[in-house]
């Protein structure tokens, strides 16, 4: 038998063996590796760095709340045991702002305060510019259009509005002359994400901008509650005499010192350009426990108990570089990869965590939503990952038949449980990819970099002062916590050993991908007008072809492991080209039945398609270019972000203008219109001639 046959036998042989013992061991760790890990990492020594992170407010560069987590993260860090850490001090745009001291008190015909610091920092808004004026309040409910200031004068006032800050400040203030915005939130919202009425104590992040476009300074905003919003208006309303508040802001704004910062520490490996990333961001509000609080206690976490069980020999050192960020959410990274364009290549790949820790029972909405890879930047990764959050689901939740078979009730089948913790299941999910936190920043271009996020989602205390330590289960940091160092560290340490259990998850899971895609190009098919048929028979096709091409960048990936790996390759790539033939025969078929008639021997381009063919599109701009370039870019009308995100990412230089259409068109119909919303060949010409107007990508004519 060739080594190539004997090892894909071998896969084989491996997932009919998983079947029977899913949920039992984790296929990447011998049984006495499993237990070192899940009995050393700790929920309960994650959530004590959170006594420390919540004392401070940390909003962007210049913070010096910031800047005192960045001095415990360094601290810890080598106290651990991490090699070569140090703390990076980065540039920023924005000047330092640290505020000192904020009151807001009712001075007639009443006294009452309303807002102080010494409450929660959350009641001034960030970039408040230092005032002590005494002055009327005027209610101009959301204080965005002309119609909310009729009849009303505010110039030397105060404003009591709910609508966006920034926007209030300019009509209000620069418009009109107000002093300052007293800011609560809608009080006619009951959704989310502003479900005052749910959440009716909540005091909200806010900020106010420096200045206007043409250089007018801001003043000052106080953030209240929905409940004291409302009291407040009924105040003004029933009134018979002007209320009168006294606002004092002390706030140092340093307009010259402009920086941001990231701690960098690593577990050295034998190889020194495949480094696995593991991120956590330090900076948010006052409180944010769950934001990101608890992935920067996870990530120290992490750190301590691997260093401390390779140490000890309990697991072996890893092949790749562990490599820890704690940084300034997405600039940092930006920043880093700007400074250091050639970094970029020593990386294989970033596992983030942000938002790690939440107590699920707290809200029935949340989950904790695992991140797959968007389609330019698919790698085993996803599958590694997708085992790693089975078998903590599975191992964490019980079913009445697993009873039935004997299995463990103490309470789940291998239960992963702090000390001082819940005893929830694990109601946890992997999604499609999105954006917002720091893996982003790896999957982006011009960096390209596979990379997944722990976000539980959605959350109704986000960038609030109900972000707090009670909002926290020690329970969801470990099982988390654990979770990131079982994927990195896989990921770490994988070898030619290790590549027949990678490439059965891979091949596993390949299979099951393609079938969810046939379901989606079956449906295309069945629900298609006569008149739209050939249309939709060559959107189905384009799926499963689009399908193949995504899980072929995976097996692409396996030399990453080693090179040996090639045979092993050919034989997944014609198992399942295979069943994406058959899938395509299949679809063949449909049409047959469906419309009593062969499928189409040609499928005609539109105009805009065949304009798109004739475009290559290649990247011009590297890190340091998308520093400022990147908001240059202009958006197109209903497309969503993340498929614009993904245009931009499909550009190699190799892609003609109408692949990147496919690619992303399938990307987008496999997660669904409410998830990506709809693309069309205009609104992928129309981002390419953006991206090019913003000088990131060059269009070559055929």
């Amino acid at each position: 038998m060739k080594p190539a046959a004997q090892l894909f036998r071998a896969i084989f042989l491996i997932f009919l063996l998983s079947l029977t013992a899913f949920a039992q061991t984790l296929p990447f760790f011998t049984e006495q590796q499993y237990k070192y890990l899940v009995g050393e990492i700790s929920g309960d020594a994650a959530y004590e760095h959170l006594r420390f992170t919540t004392q401070f407010h940390k909003p962007g560069g210049g913070a010096e709340g910031l800047m005192s987590i960045a001095k415990y993260v360094e601290a810890k860090a080598k106290e651990y045991g991490l090699q070569d850490v140090k703390l990076i001090k980065q540039a920023d745009t924005d000047p330092a702002w640290n505020a000192r001291r904020a009151e807001l008190w009712i001075v007639e015909p009443d006294i009452q305060l309303l807002a102080s610091l010494v409450q929660t920092q959350l009641h001034l808004a960030d970039h408040s510019r230092s005032a002590d004026v005494t002055a009327e309040i005027v209610d101009v409910g959301a204080g965005l259009t002309e119609k909310d200031y009729v009849s009303k004068d505010v110039k030397g006032k105060i404003v009591l509005a709910w609508g966006n800050t920034g926007a209030v400040m300019n009509e209000a203030v620069w418009k009109r002359g107000a002093l300052g915005i007293i800011y609560h939130p809608d009080p006619h919202a009951i959704d989310y994400p502003t479900n005052s009425v749910s959440h009716p104590d909540q005091v909200r992040w806010i900020r106010v901008p420096l200045e206007s476009s043409d250089g007018k300074p801001g003043t000052f905003a106080f953030g209240l509650s929905h409940r004291q919003g409302i009291a407040l208006q009924s105040l003004l309303a029933n009134s018979k005499t002007p209320i009168k508040v006294h606002a004092v802001v002390e706030a140092d704004l340093n307009p010259n010192d402009k920086w941001q910062v990231m701690v960098e520490g690593f577990i050295r490996g034998e190889i020194s350009d495949q480094d696995v990333m593991l991120t956590s961001h330090m900076q948010e509000e006052k409180f944010s426990a769950n934001d990101d609080g608890s992935g920067v206690g996870s990530t120290l976490e992490i750190a301590r108990a691997m260093t401390k069980l390779i140490r000890e020999g309990k697991l072996p050192k890893p092949k790749r570089n562990l490599r820890f960020w704690w940084t300034t959410e997405i600039s940092s990274e930006r920043q880093y990869f700007a400074d250091n364009p050639t970094e970029v290549s020593k990386i294989l790949c970033n596992i983030n965590q942000d938002m790690v820790g939440a107590n699920q029972a707290q809200d029935i909405m949340r989950v904790q939503n695992i991140t797959r890879l968007p389609f330019s930047r698919w790698h085993w990764l996803n599958d590694v990952t997708e085992a790693v959050i089975d078998f903590v689901v599975r191992s964490n939740t019980q079913q009445l038949s697993e009873l039935q078979a004997g299995m463990p009730a103490n309470p789940y089948p291998k239960p992963i449980l702090s000390r001082l913790g819940s005893r929830h299941r694990y109601n946890a999910a992997m999604v499609p990819y999105h954006n917002n936190t720091d893996h982003m920043t790896f999957t982006e271009a011009p960096i390209g970099k596979p990379g997944i996020t722990f976000t539980n989602w959605p959350d109704n205390y986000i960038h609030t002062s109900d972000d707090d330590l009670w909002n926290i289960d020690r329970t969801q940091l470990q099982r988390n916590a654990f979770g990131v160092a079982a994927i990195g560290f896989t990921v770490a340490n994988a070898d030619e050993k290790s590549l027949p259990m990678i490439a059965n998850e891979l091949y596993g899971r390949a299979m099951v991908r393609l079938g969810e895609d046939f379901k989606v190009a079956s449906t295309l098919l069945s629900t298609a007008a006569p008149s739209n048929r050939v249309e939709a028979y060559k959107k189905a096709l384009n799926q499963i072809q689009e399908a193949s091409k995504r899980e072929d960048l995976a097996i692409d990936a396996l030399t990453q492991i080693t090179k040996a790996a090639r045979p092993l390759m050919s034989e997944l790539r014609d198992g399942l080209k295979r069943t994406a033939d058959g899938y395509l025969l299949n679809l063949r078929s449909r049409y047959l039945v469906l419309f009593n008639e062969s499928s189409p021997g040609s499928l005609p381009l539109s105009a805009k398609e065949t304009d798109l063919s004739g475009l290559t599109p290649q990247l011009i701009a590297g890190p340091k270019d998308f520093l400022t370039k990147r908001n240059q870019v202009k958006g197109v009308p209903k497309l969503h972000a993340l498929m614009a995100f993904e245009i931009l990412n499909f550009v190699d230089g190799k892609r003609n203008g109408l692949e990147i259409y496919n690619a992303v068109s399938a990307e987008a119909l496999r997660a669904g219109e409410t998830y990506y919303g709809l693309v069309t060949p205009e609104m992928v010409g129309g981002y390419l001639q953006n991206l090019e107007g913003a000088g990131l990508i060059k269009l070559q004519k055929k």
